[in-house]
């Protein structure tokens, strides 16, 4: 009786173990491939839903599928092959240069798929001088990058393998598998005790939840709700990395420092660029409405020269304050947004700047001259955020609501960036958020038609502990998405992805010598 009370004990044993095994497995490693947006259960598919989903699958068309990962099978940077098409012995200024990119892995075997992440540029030392190259994927391990050729001189052609198409697909497949790169942490207040709890998009119907809803933008937002608590007793908001990982092994053998951010070996030299016409060439000012152009223009001599364009400079105070004058100028995003606050703080001396609150690095910034009735002012784009401390959820608001609230004007400026802290989170999040701001700038436009809207596109760059979560690569699809939603709206652009590859910049926060001639895109189209 003994031996089988305790087979049976040790054998339910077992089967507990096994369930719990299970569990954890599934919960680290969801069998979908995409975690479904929160949508209230009432809900059937909404226009803005189908909208979500038909951008998700046009990228997911672009992403290699990649189910069985090797390394040796894997792109190697070092056994990659650049030729020129049809080359010449001299190119004249204004001529496209085309560098064609054969793909091999570490067995020195030919890639016969795409996927691979590109970075591009030309270059004249001697001359700081830079451009971006325009990548064509014809998705069978061949490539052509597209460098127009904007100054004359010796040009420096560079390629760069910064992810090879299986670390792409491995990233892409994780990105959309998972909230857990992020854990976000509210604080409740009751009375004069501060109650912290667990906080998040994910909806975990387990527990009580305080859900902070926008229901016009499906927009959902969650935290545990603490015992005996008020949800409108939320104060402030914390988000920071988790440290977590969803690659296996193998993936992450993919991003081994050595084998990634490689240039691609060239052995056809430099190309000498000559001036074959004398014809000047004046273009017209920068203007809002233009069309989001890849390349979008060059430096030279450390100046930004727009393509298409002309691009206005203002260094003295007396010309910045006679631009700013009456103007209200509004900047909605992230910390690449906030530079440019402090940029013009140091720029224009009359400029007070203060936060109205002062609770963290992220709190919104002021800027204020009474005497020129100029107003700027600096609030982040809410949750999704990573701020590493805590910030104010007092006035926690997306950036349609933001839009919402302004009534508009001739002397109104409103400048939107969002990106690089949608990067840990799944896709549908940074595409619904996208979208709503594009409605909202249609009811804008249709109140107030001659107020400015600037959209600055996401820097290029990324920190390199941070590969899976934090990847550029993350960014260029951001950057594909916001191309195609923005593209018939009657906007300016200042397009930071291209002017920091060309700048070569691989951060998240490129110097204030940068800035500058973001700073001066604004200017140029608000003057």
């Amino acid at each position: 009786m003994y031996q089988m009370k305790c087979g049976f004990t040790m054998t339910l044993a077992v089967i507990i173990i096994m369930v719990l095994s299970f569990l954890f497995y599934i919960s680290k490693h969801q069998v979908c491939r995409y975690i479904a947006p929160v949508v209230s259960p009432s809900e059937n598919m909404s226009e803005l839903q189908i909208q979500v989903n038909t951008f998700l699958d046009q990228i997911n068309k672009i992403v290699p599928r990649i189910n069985d990962i090797q390394k040796n099978k894997s792109t190697c940077a070092r056994n990659c092959k650049l030729t020129i098409i049809n080359p010449k012995d001299k190119y004249c200024v204004g001529d496209t240069l085309i560098v064609q990119v054969d793909m091999f892995d570490y067995l020195r075997k030919r890639k016969s798929y795409g996927g691979d992440f590109l970075k591009a540029r030309i270059s004249s030392p001697e001359l700081s001088a830079a451009a971006s190259g325009k990548v064509e994927d014809f998705k069978n391990g061949t490539y052509h990058i597209h460098f127009t050729l904007f100054w004359e001189g010796k040009i420096v052609v560079s390629v760069f393998l910064f992810y090879p198409s299986e670390g792409v697909a491995a990233l892409w497949n994780a990105r959309n598998s998972w909230y857990g790169y992020v854990a976000y942490t509210g604080k409740f207040r009751k009375q004069n005790k501060k109650i912290e709890t667990k906080c998040g998009f994910e909806r975990d119907n387990s527990k009580e939840l305080c859900e902070y809803a926008d229901h016009r933008d499906e927009e959902y937002f969650f935290c545990v709700k603490p015992w005996n608590t008020s949800c409108d007793s939320f104060t402030e908001i914390r988000g920071s990395f988790t440290k977590q990982s969803y690659l296996t092994k193998e993936s992450r053998s993919l991003f081994d420092k050595t084998d990634i951010r490689l240039e691609i070996p060239n052995a056809f030299g430099n190309i000498m660029v000559v001036n074959c016409s004398n014809n000047l060439i004046l273009n017209p000012r920068c203007k809002i409405g233009m069309e989001l152009q890849y390349p979008s223009g060059h430096f030279i001599k450390n100046a930004w020269y727009p393509n298409g364009c002309s691009i206005q400079t203002y260094r003295s105070t007396d010309e910045l304050n006679r631009c700013m004058q009456g103007k209200s100028i509004y900047l909605f995003g992230d910390s690449t947004l906030r530079q440019w606050i402090y940029n013009l703080q140091s720029n224009v001396k009359t400029l007070t700047v203060f936060s109205p609150y002062g609770d963290g690095w992220a709190s919104q910034l002021l800027g204020i001259d009474l005497k020129r009735n100029i107003m700027v002012r600096w609030k982040r784009h809410t949750s999704p955020f990573l701020s590493g401390s805590y910030q104010s959820f007092r006035e926690e608001r997306t950036i349609p609501r933001e839009i919402d609230l302004i009534g508009g004007h001739e002397n109104t400026v409103i400048v939107l960036n969002i990106g690089v802290h949608f990067r840990p989170h799944p896709l549908h999040l940074y595409i619904r958020r996208i979208i709503n701001i594009q409605r909202a700038l249609k009811r804008l436009f249709l109140r107030s038609p001659e107020t400015k809207v600037i959209i600055k596109t996401e820097h290029f760059g990324e920190n390199e502990k941070e590969y899976e979560m934090n990847s550029s690569f993350h960014g260029y699809v951001q950057y594909l998405i916001m191309e195609q939603i923005f593209k018939d709206l009657n906007v300016g652009f200042v397009n930071a992805w291209d002017m920091t590859n060309a700048f070569n910049s691989n951060i998240i926060h490129p110097p204030n010598t940068y800035i500058q001639h973001e700073v001066d895109m604004l200017m140029t189209y608000i003057c």
